[in-house]
């Protein structure tokens, strides 16, 4: 007598889909276990970095933020001499940090208010070249700290020409008139009277309404 066949269920045969399923995936692992094996491990040593390097550089931030704190109370202080050691050991021991843009600013201007004019250009320069745009009120801080370091080494047609460019970059700012009459001054002291005079006409008719013009006018007497 001839046997029935036994009909086989959906899920046995599903069962049976999975088994082979997982047949080939152990075929393919035993195939290819030295790159997965190799990538699993890249995967641990990423994250793992990542932790490190993230725990490193809170801890690095918090340090730093203890260091110049001090410096910046010498700076309200008018104690450049003592803030600039402060800075300096910043910019130097923690370059990776945020606060070190800040450093880097504030040492520039300590060494600008002790009077050494070449130093602090030094790093009026650094800030440029190693943050460029990052803030963008430190970046006028930098140049119009180069153009004030010419002022004051005597090279008033470049540093007028400088704080012109500062000016005319963004007339509507609140910094403009004040670059304008900088630039006014540095023209006069290079004995280029036309120019300062043109400066100083054009903050009393652009900015008639402010301090600027009140000194612009002033100044005009004096010429």
């Amino acid at each position: 007598m001839a046997r029935t066949r036994r009909r086989i269920s959906r899920r046995e045969m599903k069962e049976d889909r999975f088994i082979l399923w997982l047949y080939e995936v152990s075929n393919e692992i035993d195939k290819h276990w030295k790159p997965l094996a190799a990538a699993v491990i890249l995967v641990i040593v990423c994250v793992a970095g990542w932790y490190y390097l993230s725990n490193k550089q809170t801890v690095d931030l918090v340090e730093a933020g203890r260091i110049i704190a001090p410096g910046q109370t010498a700076m309200q202080d008018n104690r450049y001499e003592d803030a600039i050691p402060i800075f300096e050991r910043v910019v130097n021991e923690y370059g990776g940090t945020a606060l070190a843009l800040e450093a880097t600013i504030e040492l520039a201007n300590a060494c600008f208010q002790a009077g050494d004019f070449e130093k602090a250009r030094t790093y009026y320069k650094t800030y440029l070249d190693e943050y460029g745009r990052d803030n963008a009120m430190y970046e006028v801080t930098a140049r119009s700290g180069i153009a004030a370091c010419d002022e004051e080494e005597e090279k008033y047609e470049e540093a007028a020409r400088q704080y012109l460019d500062l000016a005319d970059e963004d007339p509507d700012s609140y910094l403009a008139p004040g670059f304008l009459l900088d630039a006014a001054r540095c023209y006069k002291a290079a004995d280029q009277k036309e120019q300062a005079r043109a400066i100083y006409d054009r903050v009393v008719e652009t900015y008639e309404t402010t301090p600027y013009a009140r000194d612009a006018r002033i100044a005009l007497t004096a010429l």
